[in-house]
């Protein structure tokens, strides 16, 4: 349970004090084992493992695969701006 603990406030740490909503244990524990405690960075990561397994399976879905990874890019970067603005109205 310790471990676990750890773990937990490592990524409350490392996402302004909040768990992610959509995170489940098993993400829990692959950050765990990836040492990737920021939500943002691990989807990441996660998107490029599944393009590189997709580019292994089947090397002509690649293009959707990037057209898919770019919108999801591109939403993350949105919700850091949300996140940036939220703050700093509530600073005012």
């Amino acid at each position: 349970m310790g471990r676990m603990k750890e773990v937990y406030m490592q990524i409350m740490q490392e996402n302004m004090g909040r768990v992610p909503e959509q995170m489940t244990i098993a993400d829990m524990a692959k950050m765990k084992e990836l040492e990737i405690y920021n939500w943002e960075e691990y989807e990441r990561e996660q998107e490029k493992i599944r393009l590189f397994r997709v580019k292994q399976e089947n090397p002509r879905e690649i293009t959707k695969v990037v057209q898919a990874q770019n919108f999801w890019e591109e939403e993350l970067r949105r919700e850091e701006q949300r996140e940036i603005t939220k703050r700093y109205q509530k600073d005012k």
